[in-house]
């Protein structure tokens, strides 16, 4: 039985009133102290998981991307378990709390986000293609086929690595201090900020820091109308797998996941978004902005369980 009146948006619902977040009856830290303390915890665990990767494969760049981004995932799940139930002292899983309940269709939340991100990877190659020209060239062997694979799953944990980091528990509870709409601005924009030491950045202000940041408000409110990172770690994937290993282009300015499938943009930066890819492009813009708008139509009536 719920205790919400007919009249109250359901929790997680953005809304032009309020935000009612999930209770946590035994915490008595302000949601603002508890959103620095994980922060600092979240930048000792990269830098922990960093150094740890580079430890062990120092010969071996992609290995060591891979081992990192899993002791990352590892130390965020650990640590974000620790406070809800030092700080917050939730009565709910900590795994569910931070943002991914084993709650019935949540493989299919992963698998529409797929589908949401792939999609507009896709609409935006074919507008490059209209517009400008792609070339594609397949090299498959054993050798790129064993690398795809290590490939594959390096964006498959480092999307639910950024996923806990920027959507998990710091954000829950800066949207628990200062609403949605500041939260989402203010992580987004740290998001963003992130990606400005990835080659071809091009600075703050470049196409590419300001498409990240509508990148991160998508994931934010696929996050706030559904009430777990299911979805946006799907889009997350989707995105980065159909950019990076379908049409091998840059994601982020990284060349790296282009192994069995490697991609030429040519035409104007502002089409094809230069050495950087399209997610520095006018029609990484477009695409974004109109997966903003689909997001918040289609979810606009829903429910989290």
């Amino acid at each position: 039985m719920s205790d919400r009146l007919p009249s109250e948006a359901p929790p997680g619902v953005l809304t032009t009133g309020t935000y009612a977040p999930h209770p946590h009856k035994g915490a008595t830290l302000h949601p603002l102290w508890r959103f620095l303390i994980s922060a600092m915890y979240v930048g000792a665990a990269q830098w922990t998981a960093e150094i740890f990767g580079a430890v062990v494969f120092p010969s071996h760049p992609l290995l060591a991307d891979l081992l990192y981004r899993l002791a990352g995932c590892a130390l965020l799940s650990g640590g974000f378990s620790f406070m809800l139930h030092v700080l917050d002292e939730t009565d709910q899983s900590p795994i569910a709390a931070m943002g991914l309940p084993r709650r019935s269709g949540w493989i299919r939340e992963i698998l529409l986000g797929i589908v949401i991100g792939a999609s507009m990877v896709s609409l935006a190659v074919v507008s490059i293609v209209s517009f400008g020209h792609i070339t594609l060239a397949v090299h498959l062997n054993a050798a790129t086929l064993l690398t795809g694979a290590v490939v594959f799953v390096l964006l498959l944990v480092g999307a639910m690595f950024e996923e806990l980091m920027f959507r998990g528990y710091p954000f829950q509870r800066l949207i628990d201090a200062l609403g949605p709409v500041a939260a989402i601005l203010a992580m987004s924009a740290v998001f963003a900020g992130m990606h400005l030491f990835n080659p071809h950045a091009g600075g703050l202000w470049s196409l590419g820091f300001l498409n990240t940041i509508l990148v991160g408000v998508l994931f934010s409110i696929a996050y706030i109308r559904s009430r777990a990172l299911w979805l946006p770690f799907g889009i997350h994937f989707g995105w980065n797998f159909a950019l990076g290993m379908v049409y091998g282009l840059p994601v982020s300015g990284l060349h790296r996941f282009s192994v069995i499938v490697s991609g030429s943009a040519l035409g104007s930066p502002l089409l094809t978004g230069g050495a950087y890819g399209v997610e520095a492009s006018l029609t990484g813009a477009v695409v974004v902005v109109l997966g903003v708008l689909i997001m918040l139509v289609a979810t606009r009536n829903r429910q989290p369980e």
